[in-house]
C-alpha cells in the first residue's frame, strides 16, 4: 500500500473514530509531518455530512435540513471533546469542521441563485433609515426643523433624536430634557414624542415637554389638542387629553392635570420663565441649567424660602441675579462660573 494512500486510510478511520489505541499514536505522529494537514482538509471537504445541493427551495424545508445539520455538528463536537486522548487534534478537526460547514452552505446557497433573485424581486429590502441627534450642552438653546417642516425649540442640557426622513405613517421623535413644539398638521400622520414611559401624540398643535431624568415629567397645551399615554410592558394607559391651558403632571406613577396660562408655555421658547410660588431652589437649578453654572447658598434654610418671578433668561446673568436678589431678598456674589448666595 502506498504511503500517501495508507495515511489516508488512516486518518479516514480516525475521522469515523475506528482507529485503535497503536493508529491513534500514528494519528498524532502524522499531525507532526508537513503535508499531513492538507491531506485532512481533502477528506474533510469529501460529502459525508449528509447535505447536497436542495432542489427543494421551499424556505421552512431548507430550515430544517441546515437545523438538523447544526444538530450534528455539534454532536460531532461534543464527541470529540470528550475523547481525551484526542485533545490535541480536535482542536484542529474543529477549525477544519466550520470550514466544511461553510462549504456546505455555500453549495445550497449556490444552488437558490434563482430562487434568491425571485424573491430579491417579490420582496423590497428594509430601507434603513438615518437617525439623526442633537444635544445642547448646559447654557445653550437651539432651533431645530424636523422633516416634516416642524419646529422644536429644544432646551439647554436636553437632546432630541429623530429620522432624517419620517416614515409614511407617523412622525416619532425622543426626547430628554424639555422642548417647545411647534407641529405641522398632518392628519394622516400623528406626531409622537417619547420620553421614557410617556408618549405624547398630536396631529398639529403647539405644546412644551419637561421631561428631564429624576423630575416630575410635564406636558402643557398651547394650541390644539395633545393625548398623553403611558406605557407599562407594552401595555397603553390613558393619562390626559389636553386642550390648550392645560398640563398633565407624571411623577412616579401619579398623574396631575391642572391649568396654566398660555402665554406662559409659549413664552418658554423665547426665554421667558414663570415661576408660582416656588423655592429659591428649584428656580436656581434651572438657572445653572441656562447659564451653565453652579449655584449655592451659604444658609440651607435660605434655599427653601419660595417666591413668584418671572425672569427672562436671555439677558447677561449678573442682571437676572439682581432681579432674583431683589424678589428674594438677598446678596450674592459671583466668581467665574460660580454664584453664592447668602
Amino acid at each position: 500500500m502506498e504511503p500517501e494512500h495508507k495515511n489516508k486510510t488512516l486518518i479516514r478511520k480516525y475521522l469515523n473514530h475506528n482507529c485503535t489505541p497503536e493508529e491513534m499514536k500514528e494519528v498524532k505522529r502524522l499531525m507532526l509531518v508537513p503535508g499531513t494537514q492538507q491531506v485532512f482538509d481533502e477528506l474533510l471537504s469529501e460529502s459525508w455530512t449528509g447535505l447536497e445541493a436542495e432542489q427543494n427551495t421551499d424556505q421552512p424545508h431548507l430550515q430544517e435540513k441546515l437545523q438538523q445539520f447544526y444538530q450534528k455538528l455539534e454532536g460531532e463536537e461534543a464527541q470529540r471533546f470528550h475523547q481525551q486522548e484526542e485533545e490535541n487534534i480536535v482542536r484542529v478537526i474543529k477549525h477544519r469542521t466550520y470550514l466544511r460547514y461553510a462549504a456546505v452552505l455555500v453549495v445550497i446557497f449556490l444552488g437558490l441563485g434563482t430562487y434568491g433573485i425571485l424573491q430579491y424581486k417579490k420582496t423590497p429590502v428594509a430601507e434603513q433609515i438615518a437617525m439623526r441627534e442633537v444635544q445642547n450642552p448646559r447654557g445653550q438653546r437651539s432651533r431645530i426643523v424636523l422633516p416634516d417642516s416642524s419646529a422644536v425649540y429644544l432646551g439647554a442640557g436636553s437632546r432630541i433624536t429623530f429620522p432624517e426622513q419620517f416614515d409614511a405613517n407617523s412622525r416619532e421623535i425622543a426626547l430628554e430634557g424639555e422642548a417647545f413644539f411647534e407641529v405641522t398638521k398632518d392628519p394622516k400622520k400623528p406626531f409622537i414624542v417619547h420620553t421614557g414611559k410617556v408618549q405624547t401624540r398630536v396631529l398639529g398643535t403647539s405644546f412644551k415637554i419637561d421631561a428631564f431624568k429624576n423630575r416630575p415629567l410635564t406636558v402643557a397645551v398651547a394650541t390644539g389638542k395633545v393625548r398623553v399615554d403611558e406605557f407599562i410592558n407594552e401595555t397603553s394607559k390613558s393619562m390626559a387629553i389636553l386642550s390648550p391651558g392645560q398640563k398633565v403632571t407624571y411623577d412616579e406613577g401619579i398623574i396631575k392635570t391642572t391649568s396654566t396660562e398660555i402665554d406662559e408655555i409659549s413664552g418658554w421658547k423665547a426665554a421667558r420663565l414663570v415661576f408660582h410660588n416656588q423655592s429659591l431652589k428649584e428656580i436656581t437649578t434651572e438657572l445653572e441649567r441656562w447659564y451653565n453654572v453652579k449655584i449655592s447658598f451659604d444658609k440651607k434654610g435660605k434655599a427653601k424660602e419660595k417666591i413668584s418671578v418671572v425672569l427672562q433668561a436671555d439677558v447677561p446673568l449678573n442682571k437676572i441675579m439682581k432681579i432674583l436678589a431683589a424678589t428674594g431678598h438677598f446678596k450674592y456674589h459671583i466668581t467665574s462660573r460660580n454664584v453664592s448666595i447668602n
